[in-house]
Formats: structure tokens, C-alpha cells, sequence
């Protein structure tokens, strides 16, 4: 059975668990809200692969994880909250031993496998060495989210950013689809720090990046880039919807009582990097201009 998986430890893991209970298909899956995506996988025969994004709710694992079934089912007709899970009656599932990825967030995937056949005792045998293998992945994806997890505003940092724009800026190009830029740039931060100290400072930048994330839509992805400046990704937005993001933030710092400069890019023939590129260009022209203009006074 060929393995097929975006990291070769998680390929290795998925082999020698088949080399200790040969089911149809292991997998290792990580949710992300309501979807569930396939980041590894080994067997071909059920029909789900690495990269495949199922509803969460309708998996067998969604109702492991709350505990509706147990972490070992050798006959899933047993089980009626398994047996009627549309991932189950999709796939024509006989058999199921998983057991979830956490994290300090909860729950942010499985470890699992499936077998179309009727199984026995063995798959409980299993779970010792399940659950050793998922708290160690656990551990790993913790200590990934928070070198991408800005410690201050916990805000993803520049890092992730760069990793989010590009996936985003794949997707742009396969279904033509629009984006946008918006960088935020905090004016006199520097003056905030020096005049009032640094835990004065923090709590400005942890307001501003509460009331970023509440003016963008659910969809739209915000970032801290660094220092006092913030930026997002607006998905599914053109021209028009740039606009109305752009003015919902200003408004919503303004309530805040943070003074700042706003500045849109857009993805056009230069794609997002190009976007974010002219977003920043424009927020340093503004904020030259907003200097001029203090200095003529």
C-alpha cells in the first residue's frame, strides 16, 4: 500500500502501525474549525488520500472525539452513532480504532484506521500505542503553533503570514479567485512606549489587534508583521469589499482610540506578494505624508 503524506515521520508512524494491524487505511488528520483534512495517509483501496477535507461533523472521528462511540469498534454496525456517520456509509466502513491530537486548544485531529471488513479484539490492542504516537503529535503541532503564534497579541507572526499567503496565493491561481492586502501601521507607537513605558505599549498593540479582528469577516485571516505594524488577508475580495474592510478597521481603531494608517493592495497580474508589497509601499507613503503634514504645522 503506497503512504502518501506531507511529512515522512508522520509516513513512517502510519507504516509501522499497518505493519502491527494491516486495516484498508490509517491516517493521521488534523482539524481546522468544522473541516477535517487528510494530512497523511497509508492504503488507496477506501478512497481517501492525503489532502482530502471531509465535515467534521460527519466523521467518525468528530463522535470519538465527544465520546458518542468507543476509541476501538471492530463492528461499527454496533456502534449507531458510527454506523449512521455519513464518512461511514460513504466509504462503507466495517471496522474503526482512533484516537484524537490534542493540544492546549483541545482537540485538533486523530489518529485512526478503518477497515471495510468486520474486525476483532485486536484493534483494542492497539490503543496504548495510539495514544502514546497522538500526544506526541500533539505536543509537535503545539510547539509548531507557537513559533507561528505571536506571543503578545497571539495573533499568527510574519512567519506564519508568509506560509498563509503563499497556500492562499496557490488557491488564487487555481480557482481565479480575488484577494486583497490591508496593512496597518500604528502612528507615534514610539511615542506611546517612551512616554507612558513598555506595558503601556503592550496593551495598545494587544487593543489594536482585538479590534482588527473584530471588524474582518470570518474568513479573512489577520497577522501581526512586526513591530507596530498589522496586516490581512482578505479572501474572496475585490475591490469594492477592500474598501468597506478598510473602513470598518479604520472606524473600529478609531473606537478604540488608536490612531493609525491604512493602506489596500490587491492581487492582480503580480499576486499577492505583489499585493502586500503595494500595501506596505502605500502605508510608507501615507505615513510620510502624515509626517509632512505634522511638520508644515
Amino acid at each position: 500500500m503506497p503512504t502518501t503524506s506531507t511529512d515522512p515521520i508522520f509516513g513512517d508512524l502510519l507504516a509501522r502501525l499497518s505493519s502491527r494491524l494491516s486495516l484498508e487505511l490509517w491516517m493521521i488528520t488534523r482539524r481546522d474549525g468544522e473541516e477535517l483534512s487528510v494530512i497523511a495517509s497509508l492504503g488507496d483501496d477506501v478512497g481517501v488520500s492525503t489532502g482530502m477535507s471531509l465535515p467534521w461533523n460527519d466523521t467518525v472521528c468528530a463522535r470519538m472525539a465527544s465520546g458518542e462511540g468507543p476509541r476501538a469498534a471492530p463492528d461499527l454496525a454496533e456502534i449507531p452513532a458510527y454506523v449512521c456517520a455519513p464518512f461511514a456509509r460513504r466509504f462503507g466502513l466495517g471496522a474503526y480504532v482512533g484516537v484524537p491530537i490534542e493540544d492546549a486548544g483541545g482537540v485538533v485531529g486523530t489518529l485512526c484506521g478503518f477497515d471495510r471488513r468486520v474486525r476483532g479484539a485486536e484493534l483494542a490492542g492497539e490503543l496504548p500505542d495510539l495514544e502514546l504516537s497522538a500526544g506526541l503529535i500533539g505536543r509537535l503541532w503545539q510547539a509548531e503553533r507557537e513559533a507561528r503564534t505571536d506571543p503578545l497579541t497571539k495573533l499568527p507572526n510574519r512567519r506564519a503570514w508568509d506560509e498563509t499567503l503563499l497556500r492562499e496565493e496557490q488557491r488564487c491561481r487555481r480557482f481565479g479567485r480575488p484577494a486583497a492586502v490591508l496593512a496597518v501601521d500604528l502612528d507615534d507607537f514610539k511615542r506611546v512606549n517612551d512616554r507612558f513605558g513598555h506595558p503601556v505599549g503592550d496593551e495598545h498593540l494587544s487593543r489594536v489587534a482585538s479590534a482588527i479582528a473584530t471588524s474582518v469577516r470570518d474568513h479573512d485571516y489577520v497577522a501581526r508583521w512586526g513591530g507596530d505594524e498589522f496586516c490581512v488577508l482578505a479572501v474572496e475580495c475585490d475591490e469594492s469589499d477592500g474598501r468597506a474592510l478598510r473602513d470598518r478597521v479604520r472606524e473600529e481603531l478609531a473606537v478604540a482610540g488608536v490612531p493609525a494608517s491604512l493602506a489596500l493592495g490587491h492581487r492582480k497580474d503580480r499576486g499577492l506578494a505583489g499585493a502586500a508589497h503595494d500595501a506596505f509601499a502605500s502605508l510608507g507613503a501615507a505615513k510620510l505624508a502624515k509626517s509632512g503634514a505634522r511638520g508644515v504645522r
